[in-house]
């Protein structure tokens, strides 16, 4: 069963990265993230019983006051709601409230989890805005810049290596505090972060070898590589693009990021079609070198 979650997990990943594009696709073992708008679609893969399981959600709001009138107006779309619906996870007083479905992967084809993973990454998106308006909390994005603000390079470093490329000297640091690590790559004399991860319930080996990992998949400029090893939101991938092109094409590449970051909420919001959306894309994509 092992063999085919893994064959499973290659299929997925093939059909996201022709849906939204490698450069939006992340993966991690058997869980995929793509950054979409002011949330994320999450979608993992796994065993129940003799059947691969694809759970697909996205956040909608988060650190929302619990209420009745929220609760209502939840259970109320829910009635309405054909290919998904709310549900809620609970701490300290506050609730997050995510959108998502699970369905077997014999059911799945091309077209049907392009259906859902932009359904449900769109809805949520639309149903944040209204909740957020109406109920308080934050979207996803919102409370992903608050969680990265707050995590600034801090404990005891660890271990500590310098890399250069192109006249561009990289720090690669770790640093621990208590049971958590921090891995950081940064240029040297800035303060700004180009990957920055918290990892927890790792050995200081785990660390090291990570150190080490990262190291040789820059110096050999493997960056899709890194997309298994962070999470989206980890790596500021442009940022370490501009360390390894010339100056004369750091414009250009500017502006083809504020191209992609732009490209979904165009499309949740109708400006562009999909296929418009895909085209775009697969451009990017052909000037970057990812195809």
């Amino acid at each position: 069963m092992r063999e085919k979650l893994k064959r499973v997990c290659s299929v997925v990943e093939l059909y996201l990265s022709d849906i939204f594009g490698r450069i939006r696709v992340y993966r991690e073992e058997n869980n995929f993230l793509i950054p979409w708008g002011f949330t994320v679609i999450n979608i993992s893969v796994f065993e129940e019983g003799e059947e691969i399981i694809l759970d697909i959600n996205s956040p909608v709001a988060l650190n929302v006051k619990p209420s009745k009138d929220l609760m209502r107006f939840l259970l109320s779309e829910n009635a309405n709601l054909k290919s998904a619906s709310f549900f809620t996870e609970f701490e300290k007083g506050f609730m997050d409230i995510i959108l998502g479905i699970k369905v077997r992967y014999r059911d799945i084809s091309r077209e049907f989890l392009k259906f859902l993973v932009l359904n449900i990454g769109n809805l949520a998106n639309e149903y944040g805005k209204e909740i957020i308006a109406v109920f308080g909390g934050l979207s996803f994005k919102e409370f992903l810049e608050r969680e990265k603000s707050s995590l600034p390079f801090y404990g005891e470093k660890l271990f500590y290596e310098k890399l250069e490329i192109n006249g561009h000297k990289l720090l690669l640091e770790v640093f621990t505090e208590g049971e958590s690590y921090t891995f950081v790559c940064r240029e040297e004399g800035t303060s700004e972060p180009i990957i920055k991860s918290k990892k927890r319930d790792r050995e200081p080996y785990d660390m090291l070898r990570l150190l080490e990992n990262v190291k040789e998949i820059l110096k050999k400029g493997e960056f899709n590589k890194l997309r298994t090893i962070f999470t989206p939101f980890e790596v500021n991938f442009f940022k370490l693009y501009r360390v390894f092109i010339k100056a004369s094409e750091d414009r250009k590449l500017k502006e083809l990021e504020q191209e992609i970051n732009r490209l979904p909420d165009m499309l949740i919001n109708g400006k562009i079609t999909y296929e418009e959306y895909k085209r775009r894309i697969q451009r990017i994509e052909r000037e970057i070198g990812l195809t």
